[in-house]
């Protein structure tokens, strides 16, 4: 009973302690508590991995032949020192590369942020561990970056400036009011619901063989709602002009049939 007992406390113990250490540390720090807190993300990161490497030494000092090899180690640390750095190198990179990214006050992005890296596809920061940044993309695919690789980057984020803005542009004939066409326009985008910022201005864009292109910007908080916006502005400003009788200019066929 007291060889169980020792075997338990020596091999098993560290590791069902560092186990709890881990569960407790992912419920108090979750994701959605440290969303747009990166820092704290990448610190949990390197505490857990403490956790691990402190559980797993305390079990092979247990071991007389670990020890033994310990103490030749120590005794040969110069070597041994450059050959893990060898060794160790990518990953001492990864992890060196984090800490910059995530310590830094002006850090590139923050967990949450939409982002594009260099030339891997546009998508929201997921994660950031010791070795690599998650990106999460719109089709839903997970691309792992290792962090060396993001520290080096051109990184562009979209949501630094909290609001995000995409251009409509409808047609109406020449000999429209140009002015109520402009008005009606501004007001469906300055009235939908997910509209961000001041009211819209209209712009005229170019006067094309048919009609006037004229141009708006729908402004929302999130980029995510953005599509759905513009679709909704459109089909609102479609109807307005509708019930307003003003024209929206399209290419008609017409057919001359002669006489046989």
């Amino acid at each position: 009973m007291k060889e169980v007992l020792d075997v338990f406390l020596k091999y098993i113990l560290p590791f069902v302690i560092a186990y709890i250490l881990n569960v407790v540390m992912n419920k108090l720090f979750s994701k959605e508590r440290l969303r747009g807190k990166l820092h704290l993300i990448f610190l949990k990161g390197i505490i857990m991995a403490f956790f691990w490497a402190v559980a797993v030494l305390t079990a092979l000092s247990g071991i007389p032949a670990f020890s033994k090899t310990w103490e030749t180690a120590i005794a040969s640390s110069g070597i041994a020192a450059v050959v893990i750095g060898l060794a160790a190198q990518s990953t001492l990179s990864n992890v060196f590369a984090g800490i910059a990214l995530s310590a830094s006050r002006s850090r590139p992005f923050d967990i949450g942020d939409r982002v594009a890296i260099d030339s891997i596809d546009p998508g929201y920061v997921e994660d950031i561990t010791l070795r690599h940044t998650v990106i999460k993309t719109y089709q839903n695919e997970r691309i792992y970056v290792p962090n060396s690789v993001v520290g080096s980057a051109t990184v562009i984020n979209y949501t630094q400036d909290r609001s995000y803005s995409f251009p409509i542009t409808v047609s109406v004939a020449y000999g429209t009011d140009m002015q109520k066409a402009m008005d009606i326009m501004a007001d469906v985008v300055e009235q939908h619901p997910n509209h961000y910022g001041a009211r819209p201005k209209v712009l005229c864009k170019n006067c094309g063989d048919s009609g006037v292109t004229l141009r708006v910007l729908v402004e929302t908080r999130d980029f995510k709602d953005n599509p759905t916006t513009c679709s909704d502005c459109l089909v609102e400003i479609m109807k307005r002009f509708a019930d307003a009788g003003i024209e929206i200019p399209y290419n008609k066929l017409v057919v001359l049939q002669g006489e046989s």
